[in-house]
């Protein structure tokens, strides 16, 4: 049995170097390896798709990944990118209206936190439930660039948006490294802009 109402560990202050893996290891949780597995996926290689009932939580030990859903007529159309430190799926609490897939852009490592033990540990602990809505926060603030980036009338400020939100180095797991923007095709940029894959090849033309 162990005492998760602690207060935070100065080492841990800073949330962009903080591993919840570590944490959780130095924490003294027993059997970890039957909560968390970790694996490593292909470029382009699915993680999940809908209707798959993962029961986990992900997070990027390394890679990078690509989130989206369907149409009304089936297409795959992408909303976020996210990468090495970043974490994803399906939390349950949204009444089974969660429909998204996660797609591998190059080679990934990816941890899985079982569900149950992630919802567990996480309110319980004080320092975890400040740190996961710290990460919440941040991903929240992302996803109003995007936004914004969507409202933008002039394609150039479009393309410009893209650059520096995804303007990263990215390492895969084979330890190869890539520019993240680089990775990413003019239909997903599209798709994160609110624009056409057209659009997008014209404003890069111009």
């Amino acid at each position: 049995m162990h005492t998760l109402l602690t207060a935070p560990n100065n080492e841990y202050l800073n949330y962009n170097e903080f591993s919840l893996f570590d944490y959780l290891i130095n924490k003294g949780f027993d059997d970890l390896d039957l909560k968390i597995k970790t694996q490593t996926f292909r470029k382009g290689t699915y993680i999940y798709q809908p209707p798959a009932n993962q029961g986990y939580v992900y997070e990027i030990v390394t890679g990078a990944v690509k989130l989206g859903s369907y149409t009304e007529t089936g297409t795959e159309f992408v909303h976020d990118i996210i990468h090495t430190g970043d974490y994803f799926g399906n939390l349950k609490y949204l009444n089974n209206q969660f429909f998204e897939f996660s797609k591998t852009l190059v080679s990934s490592t990816i941890r899985m936190y079982k569900l149950d033990f992630f919802k567990e540990i996480v309110p319980q602990d004080s320092f975890l439930a400040e740190w996961f809505m710290s990460y919440l926060v941040k991903r929240w603030c992302q996803s109003e660039k995007k936004i914004k980036i969507i409202k933008e009338k002039d394609l150039q400020h479009k393309i410009k948006s893209l650059r520096s939100l995804y303007n990263l180095p990215i390492i895969d797991a084979d330890n190869e490294t890539y520019n993240l923007y680089d990775l990413l095709t003019q239909q997903e940029l599209g798709d994160i802009a609110g624009a056409s894959r057209q659009t997008i090849s014209l404003a890069q033309k111009l």
